[in-house]
């Protein structure tokens, strides 16, 4: 039996939704498939410019120590690599010795034995005890607040000032509730990408960072490629005893009590993972020094990297107001 011209329309009108509905969900998920892995030596030219190597306990470091003045210690977050800071530095300007390292296995340092124990904070008192550092300042963003902290509650000689920049103020840190947060395109390529994504596509990272930042023209083809590559190096990604994750939130409470060097925070108020009142608990748990809080409004989870004139100045501010320390 023929079908009349309506029906015909109807049909052809319905297989080419499919047909194109089809062609986008292919194209949506190609984009998020594994990236092919890159080695550390083909890293190497591609981002070490004007970087150092050291060994730390066995560890090849990453480093960039420039400047000279009173010490200042930067420490990137998960996924991050010292570059996350470029941008600051140039803001911060001469005065300060900044030193700044990939976290191992991170960036272009690592691996890290399977067999070692050195904690976070510990490897940091080696890096810098390597480069004849006694005294410093240290600014932490996101993860890297808490080697930052746990460092001054360990370490209280030797640390002049704290600046905490989107740290995690109890754990564990609810990464699924933020994902909640996002608008929708985010929510499912990202669930996608954690999903179907080892290590994480171009496309997935280009997500991920739009996910994290409020000024979306900071989130440019350069810095993606940046979080690409240096993401897709075998272990890069590895836990290990020096990884920046708390899963006990009474020891977040006892390192966070231990601190006593000055402190700073400053939030970006539209993180979708630490949302602002994060910043005031953590504020309350510093309960053996002063912290002073600055929000940025049109800021999301990394401000160093998505403000970095704005968080310079603030840090230069602070730090002007302490008593100079070599």
């Amino acid at each position: 039996m023929a079908m009349n011209p309506l029906t015909r329309r109807i049909l052809r009108t319905t297989l080419a939704v499919i047909a194109c509905s089809a062609a986008i969900g292919g194209w949506f998920l190609a984009a998020r498939r594994d990236a092919p892995p890159v080695t550390l030596a083909e890293l190497q030219p591609w981002y070490g410019r004007g970087a150092r190597q050291l060994e730390v306990a066995g560890v090849q470091v990453n480093y960039r120590d420039e400047g000279s003045g009173p010490t200042l210690v930067l420490i990137h977050g998960s996924f991050g690599s010292l570059h996350m800071f470029d941008d600051m530095v140039r803001e911060l300007g001469p005065g300060y010795r900044v030193i700044r390292y990939d976290q191992p296995p991170s960036g272009l340092s690592g691996p890290v034995p399977k067999d070692f124990t050195l904690t976070s904070e510990q490897f940091l008192s080696g890096l810098l005890d390597k480069l004849g550092v006694g005294q410093v300042s240290l600014l932490g963003t996101s993860s890297g607040g808490i080697i930052a902290y746990r460092f001054a509650a360990a370490f209280p000689e030797r640390v002049n000032a704290l600046v905490l920049s989107n740290v995690p103020s109890s754990a564990p840190v609810d990464n699924s509730g933020a994902r909640r947060r996002l608008p929708i395109k985010l929510r499912w390529s990202l669930g996608i990408c954690l999903k179907y994504s080892r290590p994480f596509s171009w496309t997935c990272w280009q997500d991920f960072l739009r996910s994290n930042f409020w000024r979306s023209a900071r989130v440019t083809d350069q810095l993606v490629t940046e979080y690409y590559d240096l993401n897709r190096r075998p272990g890069a990604s590895e836990f290990t005893s020096m990884t920046a994750i708390m899963r006990k939130d009474d020891e977040v409470v006892h390192f966070l009590a231990a601190v006593r060097a000055p402190t700073l925070l400053l939030w970006g108020t539209k993180d979708p993972v630490l949302p602002t009142a994060t910043a005031g608990l953590l504020a309350s748990r510093l309960t053996s020094t002063t912290a002073r809080t600055q929000l940025f409004d049109d800021v999301s989870h990394y401000p160093p990297l998505e403000a970095p004139d704005e968080i310079a100045a603030a840090t230069r501010k602070f730090l002007q107001t302490l008593p100079t320390a070599n």
